[in-house]
């Protein structure tokens, strides 16, 4: 397919997290469906903007939804996000910004993509939670991740793909010595999981399970559909010499 001829860009900030997670659900079912719907927080939104050493174009509400919507002219974008801002509106926005100019939206889009390595930025050692749960359950895994920092006393933060339900939390280390970050890594790592299955979740959305997930799989997947799996690997690869000692082995 070819690269479409414009893109315009709406950020969207909402008072709380449960308000924009809950707009989500019926701009999936309208007809004018954006390309990408983000998800963020102000506090990660803050660590990129002293990461970048520049202002985001809005940081004062609690949770914001990123929008993307493609077409081939502006004024066809135009009636697709006119759309999605009233139901915005109606679930609970405070404001809606739009970036329909390309230095606009690289200023959003910059500050997002730099969410990652502001968060390393800012500690010792990290490690990623990548989970999916349904989209109407973005903000109960959130939720939950919030009250899991609060109990344990480490540095957790999120942000994600609110329109796949793809959740990506980076626990940190910060001063812990090492012994006590392998067990905190090890107990926060499994409660995340644990909640995640528990709304109906899966253990990664849209990355590889590899080595370190293995055992969080096992627990959230039925044996049958490990077997199917396995499989399907050895129908290809009879001789195991494609990635072993994997999850398919």
């Amino acid at each position: 397919m070819p690269l479409p001829k414009k893109n315009v860009s709406l950020l969207v900030p909402f008072p709380t997290l449960e308000q924009a997670i809950s707009a989500v659900p019926p701009i999936i079912k309208s007809k004018a469906i954006p390309t990408a719907i983000e998800f963020m927080e102000k506090e990660v939104i803050k660590d990129a903007e002293e990461y970048l050493g520049r202002k985001f174009p809005d940081n004062q509400a609690d949770a914001y939804l990123l929008l993307k919507f493609d077409g081939g002219t502006m004024e066809e974008i135009a009636s697709y996000y006119d759309s999605v801002a009233h139901i915005c509106l109606e679930q609970g926005a405070t404001d809606l910004l739009i970036a329909d100019t390309d230095e606009r939206a690289e200023a959003i889009w910059k500050a997002r993509g730099a969410f990652l390595e502001a968060i390393k930025s800012s500690t010792t050692a990290m490690d990623e939670v990548d989970v999916v749960v349904p989209r109407s359950s973005v903000n109960d895994l959130v939720e939950y991740i919030h009250q899991l920092q609060k109990q344990t006393g480490t540095r957790i933060k999120c942000f994600g793909h609110a329109g796949d339900g793809n959740l990506h939390a980076y626990i940190l280390k910060d001063d812990m010595t090492e012994e006590q970050w392998k067990k905190t890594l090890e107990m926060t790592m499994g409660k995340m999981y644990q909640k995640a299955h528990s709304l109906k979740g899966s253990v990664s959305g849209e990355h590889g399970i590899g080595y370190a997930k293995k055992e969080y799989l096992k627990k959230s997947m039925p044996e049958e559909a490990i077997q199917i799996m396995k499989g399907i690997k050895k129908a290809f690869d009879p001789l195991n010499i494609l990635n072993p000692c994997k999850v398919c082995q």
